[in-house]
């Protein structure tokens, strides 16, 4: 896949990961600013400026975004995505299953879930969180399999540039003292990774992620 970008379209791994780690601290400043007026608002913000440095970092080089991200949004992507994601929605089920069983209950996974019930009881908090898992999609994606995963590859080997990319996505974003949050964003990470790989588009990935997000939002509403 990278070996049909050019050299000077090459991302340096160092400025890349430097980039992906400047957008989280600047969404968790922003978003922290933002969470004393409006909680919802700071949750969309959060996600939404996960990408905003990587995208800035690449316009500065006049980067060509879509073709070194593999974006081509069509039928048939989001078509596959959506599938992606759903299957996920059973793998993610077993991986917590599994890593529950091992660790216990995650604090982590336990606050969020908090958080996120008392946001969808009302229909305001349903709106906000649904914006909020399809940006992480979005946003998450283009900052760890388009961006990153694709400028480590431009070094290293491709299982390497998938691995670390995953790494990077359970342990800088979903981080969790008990493990539990961060391996299972691991794992996840690296199916996206290799469904980045292997069909070569940023935007299956993205429909993936969201589909999965959303999927879980819907049959937790459900089991109330």
């Amino acid at each position: 896949m990278i070996g049909e970008i050019k050299e000077s379209q090459q991302i340096p791994v160092s400025e890349a990961l430097l980039a992906v780690v400047a957008s989280l601290l600047l969404s968790l400043f922003l978003a922290g600013l933002i969470a004393g007026l409006n909680y919802g608002i700071a949750m969309v913000t959060a996600e939404l400026l996960i990408a905003v440095v990587p995208i800035g970092y690449m316009l500065s080089k006049k980067i060509d975004i879509k073709k070194y991200i593999r974006f081509k949004l069509n039928h048939r992507n989001i078509l596959l995505g959506i599938a992606v994601g759903t299957i996920l929605v059973y793998f993610d089920f077993l991986i917590m299953f599994a890593l529950t069983s091992l660790f216990g209950p995650s604090k982590a996974v336990e606050e969020s879930s908090r958080k996120i019930a008392e946001m969808t009881s009302s229909i305001d908090g349903i709106i906000f969180v649904v914006a909020t898992l399809i940006s992480a999609g979005i946003c998450e994606e283009f900052a760890f399999r388009g961006f990153l995963q694709t400028a480590i590859s431009g070094k290293y080997s491709q299982w390497t540039a998938l691995v670390s990319s995953a790494f990077a996505f359970g342990l800088l974003l979903h981080f969790d003292p008990q493990g539990v949050y961060t391996i299972a964003a691991f794992l996840i990470g690296l199916v996206l990774g290799f469904v980045y790989q292997w069909l070569r588009s940023y935007t299956v990935c993205a429909t993936a992620h969201a589909t999965l997000n959303v999927i879980i939002l819907v049959l937790s509403l459900i089991q109330r």
